[in-house]
This record gives structure tokens, C-alpha cells and sequence, in this order.
């Protein structure tokens, strides 16, 4: 091989000639004493000396251009999360766009930036859930769940021996939401001469059992959420609970809401309205079109009314025996009526100190208990001519579990004042007491009253202080003989029954 092509060849880092190494003192001497030997043809694997300084600088750039790009591709990695789109294919050079089609760039951040950007698409605030809670009509057949910050009010009563209620769900803003009515009976239906067209655009049905005789007489589908709209001169829509109607119809002139709920318990109607006529009339709800009816669907407050309403659970009110649980009108107090006698709710109390009353009657219609709770307060009164020896013949629990009762130390009590000494026989008193009203202790008077409750006074008794016209025992003996009484007992226990509710 010619010397200098040799040297040449070995010095290219790009080509491996496999020629021996020579030996570098002999090819100097050559070099330096042998006639040079020159040649303007090269062969095929032999670069030009322009030619492969040309090829080291496209290496060279290609090599800067690739450690760009890691570079680069690491600072958006960082800033910008995973690449989504498929980068562009290697070796291909894409030209600039021109300045009036190239985006605005973004400033990337410094190191001193308080904040980073973030490739993540801004999502939608989503509404912190409601709080739920159970509640429990004052006659204890209904139970559902509802937002807790709504309002209740209910308007309690009884009926042959029936409990009945209606109870108003208000929201926080104090719309009236729904209504829960407990009834004895159902009334006929509105009559139209243009019966209009309807639809069902929500149903669910609900885990309610259905009366086995009313459904014999009148056969009905199982009880179901709905939400139902009457097509007339505008949209009008309702949500109740309803039975099924196993041979629905095109048009209507009113829609019922209402369903027979199981056996002893009152027909109940829950929802917006008990009718939803084809006149629009008193409609709580109102729309331009079916799709907007439809869009009211996905609302929060279409949402919170039907889970209410679907929630509801119905069970016969409580009973011990044969004996049913009164409830008083506002809804606050309640205990176990004995089969025969009769309760009703009276007036009590002054402007100045408002309260609430109960009188309950024996099967003889004669005034044997009464219940009072007032805003008036505290014991009263001084012995200034004796004390008089005072006796505990019974006691027992209350079924007041409230914590003011608790605290107060509310109990049954059945007392015998001894005033035979002045000819006048054995007083006595029988009735709910606290730790303070309740002291055996020698004195002239008595109270059967529970103070420090969070209205003021309570009283359930035969009598609540002394009376001069009030009966009395001959003998101690008599007194005694009284626990064993049937009137005593069923006194006792309707007394020791009695629950108050805030």
C-alpha cells in the first residue's frame, strides 16, 4: 500500500483498514529517502480530505442537535407531564412556520417562580354533598331521610283512635319541598271536559307494602317514585310517591299522588301535591317544554327530592297491647293511651308565659291525668303553721331519656301526705318528679312537677299541687292498697310512658 494513503487510512477514526500496523521508523525513512509516489485517483473507501472534514461536522451537528432535543425533551417533560402527541419522525427536518402563523409562546418558568405550570385541563367545582338525617313523625309511622338544615313542621292528631299527621318540609331557604299526609280517607279526583296528554319521565319503584284488602278491592301497581308532567297550555310537573296504574291512559284531567302503604297504618300522600290537575293549577312545578322538564332532572334539587321521597318507610304506630300512643298537637309530647280512655289537647298558660296541655279522661269520661308544660318556673311556698309527715309509697323509672331529664333526675312518684292529726284523712299525688320536687322530707306541701326543662316546667300527674277539694285516704292502709288498683296501674304506666321531643 502506498505509505502516505496508509498513514492516511489508520489516521481516520471512521475507517478500520485491516492492514498491519507498520513499523513507524521504517515508514519514515521511506518518507524521507524514497522518491515520493502521488496519485489523483482514490480509492472507494478513502475520503477526500475536504470531504471528510465535511462528514465530522454534519457528525458533530447531528450529535449537538440530538443532545438539543434530550435537553429539550426533559424540560417539558418536567413542566408539561407526559407527551401526548407522536413526536415527528427521525431524520426529518420540519421548516419554521412563518411569523403569522406561529402561537404565541409561553414563557417557562424560572427557577425563583412561586408556582408551576401545569398541562392538566381545569376541572368543574363540584358541589360539596349534603349532610342527611333520619326523622320520625310524631305518631311514629313515618321515617325518611332528608338534607339536614331543612325545616319540619307537623300538625298531629287523633282520630277514633287513630294517629294521623301532616308533616311540611321546608328547605334552607324556606320553600316548601314536600308534604307527608298521614289521612283517614281520600276524596274524589278533578272532572275536565279536556282531559290533556302525559307523561312518566321518572319512575323508581319503592320497597312499601300495599294494603292486602284496599288492594283486592282495587287493584294497583307497586308504589313507586315518579316524576310526572301534564302537557296543557304550558308544562306542569310533579314529584310524589304513587301506585302503579295497571291500565294508564293517553290524557288526564289530574293526576293523584298517594299510596295505600301496609296494613294499620293511614293511607299516606308524599310529595308536592296530592293532585296535579290538567289546569295547571296550583302546579308546584312549571316548565316551557318537556325538555325542559327533562333538564330539571339534573338538578341538585330534583336530586335531594327524590332520595327524600324515595326514602320514606311506613310501620303501624306504636302500641302496647290494646292501648295506642297519643300525640299532642304540636307534635312535642306523646304517651301510651289506655284502650277506653280518651286525650285531647287544651289551652294553657298566659301571653306572658305560653304553654301547652293535654286533660286525659278514664272510660267514664271523668278527668283522671293531666299534662302541662309551661314557661313558668321554680317552687314556691312556706309552712307557717307545721309540717305534715310525707310518705313515697311507689316509684319507678321514666321513659324520658332527654338529657335535661337525666340531669334533673325525672322519675315516677306516688306520695301520701298524713294530715289525720287535723281530721283530714291522707292527701296523696301521683305523677313525674325531679330530684328537687320529689324530697321525702315532712312538709305542708307537695308538687308533682319537673323543673329545669328547656321551656320551663313540666307536669304529668293526677295533680299537680294541692288542691283542697282533692281526694283522699281514710288509713294508711287504703293508700297502700291503691298500688294494686287497675286505674293506678294504667295510670302509672301511661304517666311513666310519656316522650318529649324538641
Amino acid at each position: 500500500m502506498d505509505p502516505i494513503k496508509n498513514l492516511i487510512s489508520r489516521s481516520d477514526p471512521l475507517h478500520n483498514d485491516p492492514a498491519a500496523v507498520p513499523d513507524a521508523e521504517a515508514a519514515l525513512r521511506r518518507v524521507t529517502t524514497e522518491a515520493p509516489m502521488f496519485t489523483d485517483s482514490l480509492p472507494a473507501n478513502v475520503l477526500r480530505f475536504e470531504d471528510r472534514k465535511r462528514r465530522r461536522a454534519r457528525v458533530a451537528g447531528v450529535l449537538t442537535l440530538a443532545a438539543a432535543a434530550v435537553t429539550a425533551g426533559v424540560l417539558v417533560a418536567t413542566n408539561l407531564g407526559a407527551l401526548v402527541s407522536a413526536p415527528e419522525p427521525a431524520g426529518t427536518v420540519v421548516p419554521p412556520p412563518s411569523e403569522s402563523t406561529m402561537p404565541t409562546p409561553t414563557p417557562t418558568p424560572t427557577p425563583s417562580a412561586t408556582r408551576t405550570a401545569t398541562a392538566t385541563p381545569p376541572t368543574t367545582p363540584v358541589a360539596a354533598p349534603a349532610t342527611w338525617t333520619t326523622f320520625t313523625d310524631a305518631t311514629g309511622q313515618a321515617t325518611f331521610e332528608h338534607p339536614l338544615g331543612w325545616k319540619v313542621s307537623q300538625e298531629p292528631q287523633t282520630i277514633d283512635g287513630g294517629s294521623y299527621n301532616i308533616v311540611e318540609m321546608k328547605n334552607a331557604a324556606g320553600k316548601t319541598m314536600a308534604t307527608l299526609r298521614l289521612v283517614y280517607d281520600v276524596a274524589g279526583g278533578p272532572v275536565c271536559p279536556d282531559p290533556k296528554p302525559y307523561q312518566t319521565l321518572d319512575s323508581v319503584d319503592v320497597d312499601i307494602p300495599q294494603k292486602a284488602a284496599k288492594l283486592r278491592e282495587h287493584p294497583q301497581g307497586p308504589s313507586a317514585f315518579v316524576f310526572r308532567v301534564i302537557q296543557g297550555d304550558r308544562v306542569y310537573g310533579s314529584l310524589a310517591l304513587a301506585d302503579g296504574d295497571l291500565a294508564p291512559q293517553t290524557t288526564t284531567c289530574g293526576l293523584y299522588n298517594g299510596i295505600l302503604g301496609p296494613d294499620n297504618v293511614p293511607i299516606a300522600q308524599f310529595g308536592d301535591t296530592v293532585w296535579l290537575t290538567a289546569d295547571g293549577k296550583d302546579a308546584p312545578l312549571t316548565f316551557g317544554s318537556v325538555a325542559e322538564a327533562k333538564a330539571y332532572m339534573g338538578t341538585q334539587e330534583y336530586r335531594d327530592v327524590k332520595r327524600m321521597l324515595i326514602s320514606l318507610a311506613l310501620h303501624p304506630a306504636k302500641t302496647t297491647g290494646s292501648s295506642l300512643r297519643f300525640v299532642s298537637q304540636d307534635g312535642k309530647a306523646s304517651f301510651v293511651l289506655p284502650k277506653g280512655w280518651t286525650a285531647k289537647d287544651v289551652p294553657v298558660g298566659t301571653p306572658d308565659y305560653p304553654g301547652s296541655g293535654i286533660t286525659v279522661s278514664d272510660e267514664a269520661g271523668k278527668t283522671v291525668a293531666s299534662f302541662q308544660q309551661t314557661a313558668a318556673g321554680g317552687l314556691g311556698g312556706a309552712c307557717t303553721q307545721g309540717t305534715y309527715k310525707i310518705t313515697e309509697l311507689d316509684s319507678g323509672a321514666s321513659s324520658l331519656g332527654n338529657p335535661w331529664a337525666v340531669q334533673r333526675g325525672v322519675r315516677f312518684s306516688y306520695r301520701v301526705m298524713d294530715k289525720s292529726s287535723l281530721g283530714q284523712g291522707f292527701s296523696y299525688q301521683l305523677g313525674l318528679v325531679d330530684k328537687d320536687s320529689g324530697s321525702v322530707s315532712d312538709s305542708c306541701l307537695m308538687y308533682t312537677v319537673v323543673t329545669g326543662t328547656p321551656v320551663g316546667t313540666l307536669s304529668f300527674a293526677d295533680r299537680a299541687v294541692q288542691d283542697p277539694a282533692e281526694p283522699t285516704f281514710t288509713s294508711m292502709s287504703e293508700a297502700r292498697a291503691y298500688v294494686e288498683a287497675p286505674a293506678y296501674k294504667k295510670l302509672k304506666a301511661m304517666i311513666q310512658s310519656l316522650e318529649i321531643t324538641s
